[in-house]
């Protein structure tokens, strides 16, 4: 996701295909259960968790669809279950905040680049 974040141009693109790719891999692992883990949260759960958060405020910024139910359809459920967990909800930083974070580390990459 770093790469996609702080690159433009092909470099952004690789890094976008490769985010595909490996939703794919997350994708296949969930298939059928609720968890990573199978029926109950676990730690792969929690280690991944932060998707759930970041990933809207991402796609924000780099104005791109990256995750969609049609062809994400058991992570994008996942989502739906982590999210709905209350002491998960209640920990993560206001979207706002994120948004802001996050498009100062894009541009500071990418002025960075260009300089160079």
């Amino acid at each position: 996701m770093r790469q996609a974040l702080t690159n433009e141009g092909k470099e952004q693109e690789e890094g976008l295909a490769s985010i595909a790719e490996n939703l794919k891999l997350l994708e296949a692992e969930l298939e059928g259960n609720k968890f990573f883990g199978g029926e109950e949260i676990g730690i792969v759960d929690f280690a991944l968790g932060w998707l759930v958060n970041v990933m809207p405020v991402f796609e924000e910024i780099l104005a791109v669809k990256i995750l969609d139910e049609e062809r994400h359809p058991s992570l994008s459920e996942w989502i739906r279950r982590i999210s709905d967990i209350p002491v998960i909800e209640e920990s993560w930083p206001p979207r706002d905040k994120l948004v802001a974070k996050w498009t100062a580390i894009r541009h500071r990459y990418l002025a960075a680049a260009r300089a160079n």
